[in-house]
């Protein structure tokens, strides 16, 4: 569980898109699994067991919740037509129960989608990324827009899921990075600053300049 921080422009969500395969590095390699994977694209990647869950949500907002979960277990196929085909009643119905039970969500499993709560909606998104089972997730700012209890459930969530996958973090809630991540990746005008764990950069000066300030280094501001 690695966090990425950094002030905004310092390529944290460039470095995500080169893993994915949205953006070409213009050198070096991106390897998986000790594999170099520039030449496949994002479905191949996805294939692979990668997946980005983005900062900013987006759930099928006029669908259920359940559906929602649905559409992540069919993958890349002709997604809205196969689930009227399915009508829920295919096999997919166990594991779906499954995502929404970890994620916290079954209950509201018939609710519209586009009426959760902000922070459900992030949730549902993680269930809908956990359902192509990656190897590899990546989060880009999971707890962006929540309060104090929506993100200690979200502190919560990622550590259930953590078991048997490498996940990778961009956070600006230091609470949060350091609630979750065992060590941190501090990136600063697009290039690697630091590396560490938590106590290690909250102290280290370069850090302190280029981000956190000397209040936030104090632990006396948050994300």
């Amino acid at each position: 569980m690695r966090g990425f921080i950094g002030p905004n422009g310092s390529g944290k969500t460039t470095l995500f898109n080169a893993i994915i395969g949205r953006h070409a590095p213009s050198s070096g390699q991106v390897l998986f699994n000790g594999r170099d994977i520039r030449k496949c694209d994002p479905g191949e990647r996805a294939r692979l067991g990668m997946t980005l869950k983005f900062q900013v949500t987006s759930v099928f907002a006029g669908l259920s919740v359940l559906d929602n979960i649905l559409l992540g277990l069919m993958g890349p196929r002709p997604v809205l037509g196969e689930l009227r085909r399915r009508a829920r009643g295919g096999v997919d119905m166990a594991r779906a129960e499954e995502l929404l039970s970890s994620i916290g969500l079954w209950e509201k499993r018939e609710s519209i989608a586009g009426t959760l709560a902000h922070g459900e909606k992030g949730w549902l998104e993680i269930g809908m990324a956990l359902a192509t089972e990656p190897t590899l997730l990546l989060l880009d700012e999971p707890a962006s827009g929540m309060g104090a209890d929506e993100t200690a459930r979200t502190v919560d969530l990622v550590g259930r899921i953590r078991p048997g996958r490498t996940i990778l973090i961009i956070e600006h809630d230091m609470e949060f990075v350091r609630s979750v991540a065992d060590s941190i990746t501090v990136l600063f005008r697009g290039g690697l600053l630091t590396h560490g764990d938590y106590d290690t950069i909250k102290s280290d000066e370069r850090v302190i300049d280029a981000y956190l300030g000397r209040g936030r280094a104090r632990g006396t501001s948050g994300g």
